[in-house]
């Protein structure tokens, strides 16, 4: 992408009606929020806590949502289930504190924020899925039947997966905050780019 950027300084966009538009395309952008809150959905699932989340929300029956209840309970200490939550608030953070700045960065043109936002939208596609996914993989053990083993390599399945999810993100936001860099450095305006990115903190 940094190729086709025009070589400006690294700002926020401050021109008024730019400024409105890129804040309306973040806000306004079909269902995005709402799949955000798909992480939010398995972050309490792999906290133990469903308080809230029915059957109909998550697509199970009553009896899988107890089963879920009670094997989410039994394995939220695990240390991969930890390392699981806090991917997924580091996706979260991607989302809602850095996809807006990258939105907002005077590097790209409007055009170009749109495809951004569109590319995150395909990514977020796959959240409901994932979500799915690892509810039945955590279900594979709704009778509590599993040894210390079996039950590891299922949380270790679930771990893997977001992962993979949430490397997935990193590539793509890496990416475009290269592609910025390098028109911050052809501007000679490499401090901006870093103020602007808090990468002073």
């Amino acid at each position: 992408m940094s190729g086709s950027i025009k070589g400006i300084a690294q700002t926020p966009v401050t021109d008024v009606g730019a400024g409105i538009q890129r804040e309306a395309l973040w806000k306004q952008e079909k269902g995005i929020l709402a799949k955000i809150n798909w992480y939010n959905v398995l972050i309490k699932a792999l906290n133990g806590d469903i308080k809230g989340l029915t059957g109909e929300m998550l697509g199970i029956d009553q009896q899988l949502l107890e089963s879920l209840e009670k094997v989410s309970g039994l394995i939220k200490d695990y240390k991969r289930v930890q390392e699981t939550r806090n991917m997924l608030g580091k996706v979260m953070d991607i989302y809602t504190e850095k996809l807006p700045r990258l939105i907002q960065d005077d590097n790209f043109t409007n055009q170009q924020a749109v495809v951004i936002v569109q590319s995150f939208d395909l990514i977020l596609d796959d959240s409901r899925q994932l979500v799915n996914t690892i509810l039945k993989t955590i279900l594979k053990d709704n009778l509590l039947m599993m040894d210390d083993k079996q039950r590891y390599d299922t949380i270790n399945e679930v771990y893997l997966s977001v992962r993979r999810h949430y490397g997935t993100i990193c590539y793509l936001y890496n990416k475009l905050l290269y592609a910025s860099y390098l028109r911050s450095y052809e501007s000679k305006n490499l401090e901006g780019f870093a103020m602007y990115y808090s990468l002073y903190k």
